[in-house]
């Protein structure tokens, strides 16, 4: 159960009213084995404690209401070391407005790219791993410097979101700048959903990478059907990546099983890899599951044909 606390003194004196500030989090740890094989056969194991399924969490926020249908909102995100004990890091940290306009905020946050690769995909985007789709992975995570503006509906079912981020370098200069743009369109009507995006990444020199991804999901009730391709294309390259995913996903009461297969060709010479993921989630309560996962990489052409890795890992996950 989210705990909620009401911000006095500070916020006070600077606005003269009260504020509700939730904190929130997710304990995330589990036992992990992994094994790897070398092109010549080589083989090795390792085993850890740590996040499998979303990693830990630890945040606070929070909304004001600014009269008219406006509202002012913030969050600020840790990501804490639960296996280690190490100093948090940074995670999603930003502020925005809400209101008739649509929605505004500016930070650091995941970017409309990651969500709709992670919408479409039937593990929940887990942090285990074992998708060789995921090509446009630069464009497809935490990014910083950003601001997004998230349309307000104007056609049902569809939604639009556009997010702009800086590359914090001096300019000119001979390393990348980095600047992102990224544009999301999602559709959703009874059982379909439906997702595009689109991003453009800069480099040095008028050098830049172009990225999207399509998804499909289809609920049957019995089973959800998910679908999505990725592509990645540096203007200095000849031919784009190219990534897969298939997967479905199948609810029985508490328990939630889901598998994923996955195929890529990246380089210039495309080179071939597949890979998979099996997932079981029981869930003990609204707040607690226990995750059992198991998948696998292989590469399948190239100069490191053969090689592949395999894990297993078994975990306890907690929501507060």
């Amino acid at each position: 159960m989210k705990k909620t606390l009401v911000a006095i003194a500070a916020m006070a004196a600077f606005t003269g009213a009260m504020a509700d500030v939730t904190i929130f989090g997710i304990v995330d740890n589990a036992y992990n084995m992994q094994s790897t094989t070398s092109p010549t056969g080589v083989k090795s194991k390792i085993t850890s404690v740590g996040g499998a399924y979303t990693g830990s969490e630890l945040g606070f926020k929070g909304s004001e209401d600014l009269g008219g249908g406006m509202k002012a909102n913030f969050q600020i995100h840790f990501a804490p070391s639960t296996d280690t004990g190490a100093s948090p890091t940074g995670y999603q940290s930003h502020v925005g407005l809400t209101g008739g306009f649509g929605s505004l905020k500016a930070g650091q946050f995941f970017s409309p790219m990651f969500f709709n690769n992670a919408s479409f995909d039937s593990s929940g985007y887990s942090a285990f791993g074992y998708r060789v789709s995921d090509v446009n992975s630069s464009t497809a995570g935490l990014i910083s410097n950003s601001i997004q503006y998230d349309l307000p509906t104007i056609i049902e079912g569809v939604g639009v979101s556009y997010m702009t981020a800086k590359g914090e370098v001096a300019r000119p200069s001979a390393a990348a700048v980095n600047d992102i743009s990224n544009i999301r369109v999602t559709y959703a009507t009874g059982a379909l959903s439906a997702g595009i995006s689109t991003a453009t990444q800069k480099g040095a020199a008028g050098a830049s990478t172009k990225q999207s991804s399509t998804g499909l999901s289809y609920d049957l009730g019995m089973a959800k059907l998910m679908y999505y391709a990725a592509t990645s294309k540096a203007s200095t390259a000849s031919v784009s990546d190219k990534g897969t995913n298939f997967g479905i996903s199948i609810p029985f009461g508490a328990t939630t099983i889901g598998y994923g297969s996955t195929s890529a060709k990246t380089g210039a010479t495309q080179i071939e890899s597949s890979g998979s993921i099996l997932q079981v989630k029981y869930d003990l309560s609204k707040r607690t599951s226990v995750i059992a996962q198991n998948g696998s990489t292989k590469i399948t052409s190239g100069a490191s044909k053969g090689s592949s890795t395999a894990g297993t890992s078994v975990g306890l996950w907690h929501s507060f």
